[in-house]
C-alpha cells in the first residue's frame, strides 16, 4: 500500500505517494462540486430546450398552413396567366371571381375586392371618355387603375393603319388580316399591346427592314406584372425554427477544474508545448505536413491520450484517414473508442486537414490536451487514478463485452479490479471473453452507477495495495 513518507523525510516528498483511492476520492468530491456548481446551468439550459421544442412545434404548424397558403396562391397565378391567354372577352374576365381576385390584390384593392366587388367592376370598365364614370367620381388611384386596363373601351382593336388586330389559330395578335378572332378593344392592354392616347395599336415604321413596318410593338406585359404582384403580396415566408445551440460551442466544465488544476495548466512546460502547437497547427495543409512534424503529431495524439501511437505513424495516419460509414475501414475495426472519436473530430476524410487547422478545433485539442496532461499528472502521483477517470467516463459507451478487452484502459480495471491474471491475454479471444463475463455483467454494470463505483473502488483498493502508487518504493524498502 502507499504510504505517505513526508512525516519521515521532513514533508519534502512528492505527492507520488498518495493513495490511489484517496486520490480518487478526492476528485469524486470535487467532480460532485463542479457539477453541483453548474446544475442551474444545466437546468436553465432544459428549460430553454422545452420551450423551443414548443416553440417549434408551433413554427412546424403554421408553416404547414402557410405551405397550403402558399400552393393556392400558386394555382391562382397559374389559372390567372391561362385565363389572360383564352379570354375573348372583357365580360367573362369581369365576372370571374377567381381572376378578379388575383387583378384586385395584384394593384392593392384585395379590401374592395372583399367589400364591394360592384364598385371594383364598375370602376375597371368605367368609360374614359365620360367624366362622370365610376373611375372619375373615385380617388386618383382608382382611375389609374382604369387607365391601366382600359377594360371600358368598345368595338374592335385597330392598329394606327386602321387595320384590325385580332387572334390567329395559334393564340398570337396579328394585324395583317389572318386573324381567325377579332380582338375586342378591351383587352389589348391586357393581352400586352401598346396603345396610344386615341386607343389605336401601335405599330413599327421606319424600320432598318422595311418588312418590318407595320407590325404590332409590344407594350408591358400586364398579365405577368400582376401574377407577380399577386404572388409576392400573397405568398407567406416560412418561419424558421430556433435551432439548438452547437453542443460543440456551449460553454462546458472540466469536472477536475479547481484550484490545482489551474496552477497546473499555468505551468511553463505545458504552456510551452500549448503555444507551440497554436504557433505552427495553422502552417498544417496536408497530412505530410502533420506527420512531418513530430511534435505537433504528439500534441494531437496526447489530447486523445494516444500519444504512445506517435511511433506507429502509418498505423495512426490510415486510422486518421479512415471512412467512419465503412464498418471495414481501420477505425471502426478497433475497438478503442479514441480511435473513432479523433477520426470523428478531424474529418480528414472528408475535409482534409481543413477542420484541423480551424480555430474552434485548435481550442478543443489544446483543452484536450490540457485535461489529459493533467490527469496523467494525477496518475504519477497515484498510479491508477486516471484509468479510474477514463473508466467512469467510457464504460457506459461499452455495448460488447468484447470491447473492454479491446481498449486497455477499461481491459486494466476489470481484469485489476476481479483479480483476473495478466496472462489472460495469451488466450483466444473467445475464452478471454468468456472468463470475462463469468465474472462481468456488462448489462448490470452499465446501468447501475453504484455497480460502477463498487467495481471502481476495488480497482483502486488492488491498485494500491500492489504499492505501484510510490514512487519511493525503494524507501519502503530501508523500512521493512
Amino acid at each position: 500500500m502507499a504510504i505517505d513518507l513526508s512525516a519521515l523525510l521532513g514533508g519534502n516528498v512528492s505527492s507520488a505517494t498518495v493513495s490511489p483511492l484517496a486520490m480518487f476520492k478526492k476528485l469524486q468530491k470535487l467532480a460532485e462540486e463542479n457539477k453541483a456548481e453548474h446544475a442551474s446551468d444545466s437546468a436553465a439550459e432544459q428549460a430553454k430546450s422545452v420551450v423551443r421544442e414548443f416553440n417549434n412545434a408551433a413554427t412546424r404548424l403554421r408553416n404547414s398552413q402557410y405551405k397550403q397558403s402558399n400552393a393556392q396562391v400558386q394555382n391562382d397565378v397559374i389559372y390567372f396567366k391561362n385565363r389572360v391567354n383564352s379570354a375573348t372577352t372583357v365580360s367573362e374576365l369581369i365576372n370571374d371571381d377567381r381572376f378578379l381576385r388575383v387583378l384586385a390584390n395584384a394593384n392593392g384593392f384585395g379590401d374592395l375586392f372583399s367589400t364591394d366587388k360592384q364598385k371594383l367592376k364598375d370602376i375597371l370598365t368605367s368609360d374614359l371618355s365620360d367624366p362622370a364614370s365610376a373611375a372619375y367620381q373615385g380617388s386618383l388611384k382608382e382611375l389609374e387603375f382604369a387607365k391601366k386596363y382600359n377594360f371600358g373601351a368598345s368595338g374592335t382593336q385597330l392598329d394606327a393603319n386602321g387595320n384590325i388586330v385580332g387572334i390567329d389559330a395559334s393564340g398570337k395578335l396579328v394585324n395583317d388580316g389572318s386573324q381567325a378572332t377579332d380582338l375586342p378593344a378591351g383587352l389589348a392592354k391586357l393581352k400586352g399591346l401598346a396603345v396610344d392616347l386615341n386607343g389605336t395599336a401601335l405599330v413599327v415604321s421606319g424600320a432598318a427592314k422595311p418588312s418590318d413596318n407595320g407590325k404590332l410593338i409590344a407594350g408591358p406585359d400586364v398579365a405577368s406584372n400582376d401574377a407577380a404582384a399577386y404572388s409576392k403580396a400573397l405568398t407567406k415566408p416560412l418561419l424558421q425554427e430556433q435551432a439548438a445551440p452547437d453542443p460543440s460551442a456551449a460553454p462546458s466544465y472540466y469536472e477536475y477544474d479547481g484550484t490545482e488544476y489551474q496552477t497546473y495548466v499555468k505551468r511553463k512546460d505545458l504552456q510551452k508545448d500549448v503555444d507551440y502547437y497554436r504557433e505552427n497547427i495553422g502552417s498544417v495543409k496536408s497530412l505530410d505536413d502533420l506527420f512531418g512534424n513530430q511534435r505537433l503529431l504528439t500534441f494531437v495524439l496526447k489530447s486523445y491520450g494516444l500519444e504512445s501511437e506517435a511511433q506507429y505513424p502509418g498505423k495512426i495516419r490510415k486510422i486518421i484517414e479512415s471512412d467512419l460509414s465503412d464498418v471495414n475501414s481501420l477505425a471502426n475495426r478497433f475497438q478503442d473508442p479514441r480511435y473513432q472519436q479523433l477520426t470523428k473530430d478531424l474529418s480528414v476524410n472528408i475535409l482534409g486537414t481543413g477542420k484541423l487547422t480551424l480555430q474552434s478545433t485548435t481550442d478543443d485539442i489544446v483543452k484536450k490536451y490540457q485535461q489529459t496532461s493533467y490527469e496523467q499528472y494525477l496518475d504519477d502521483q497515484a498510479p491508477g487514478v486516471r484509468a479510474a477517470i477514463e473508466f467512469e467516463r467510457r464504460i457506459k459507451d461499452v455495448t460488447q463485452t468484447v470491447q473492454l478487452l479491446g481498449d486497455s484502459v477499461l481491459r486494466e480495471v476489470v481484469t485489476v479490479a476481479n483479480n483476473i491474471p495478466k496472462e489472460l491475454a495469451y488466450q483466444e479471444t473467445d475464452a478471454q471473453i468468456a472468463a470475462l463475463e463469468k465474472r462481468v455483467d456488462l448489462k448490470n454494470l452499465k446501468s447501475d452507477q453504484g455497480e460502477i463505483d463498487k467495481l471502481v473502488l476495488r480497482y483502486l483498493t488492488f491498485k494500491d495495495a500492489d504499492g505501484t502508487g510510490s514512487s519511493q518504493s525503494y524507501l519502503l524498502n530501508l523500512f521493512g
